[in-house]
């Protein structure tokens, strides 16, 4: 089992990645994606695991189970952006892949994901033409940790080389590094 990490441009992000993987993954998936049935009825035919973001009692829990079934042979899937947005850029990244990484000693497989927004925007179900790559990257493995004081860390520098290879290989622009767009960022986050 390994932790798969990707970025998220489009609702088509996810059949892309269940074609072109060639093993099974377990979508992770924040739980408001469960209120619409356009998005409800794929991810439980694809068995995703829903994680609570914004009560941090149940998003523990949540990502406690994520994790448990890391250590059970699951391989998770994360979009570790949290959310996609029209505008092309590549979005900072939550930390709960690293954390379950990190925390379950599990190696990391970035991928990034090419095209997939310019074919569907968000915002709009009109489907495009066009091509979509996807790259899957190096698998890297996480430190062996001494105690839990060093799972942050630890987590910490995954998401920084893992965010580093995916935004090496997308294409788009780091909005991490866009003080503009952060207030726009967590406006959307919080919608």
């Amino acid at each position: 089992p390994a932790v798969f990490v990707s970025n998220h441009s489009s609702y088509l992000d996810g059949l892309v990645l269940t074609s072109a993987l060639p093993r099974p993954i377990s979508f992770v998936a924040k739980t408001e994606l469960q209120d619409n049935w356009v998005t409800r009825l794929p991810l439980r035919r694809l068995e995703a695991e829903f994680v609570e973001r914004f009560d941090p009692g149940q998003g523990i829990d949540d990502a406690r189970q994520v994790t448990r079934n890391l250590r059970d042979g699951h391989s998770p899937l994360f979009f570790a952006e949290g959310t996609l947005t029209r505008m092309p850029g590549l979005l900072p990244f939550q930390m709960g892949a690293f954390m379950t990484a990190a925390e379950a000693g599990a190696p990391m497989v970035p991928i990034t994901i090419r095209g997939t927004r310019s074919m569907l925007r968000d915002g709009t179900w009109f489907l495009r033409p066009g091509a979509i790559t996807v790259i899957i990257g190096k698998t890297i493995e996480p430190a062996p940790l001494a105690g839990k004081e060093e799972l942050w860390t630890e987590a910490v520098k995954l998401r920084d080389q893992v965010r580093r290879e995916i935004l090496n290989q997308c294409g788009e622009p780091d909005l991490e590094k866009e003080p503009s767009f952060i207030p726009v960022l967590k406006q959307q986050r919080s919608d």
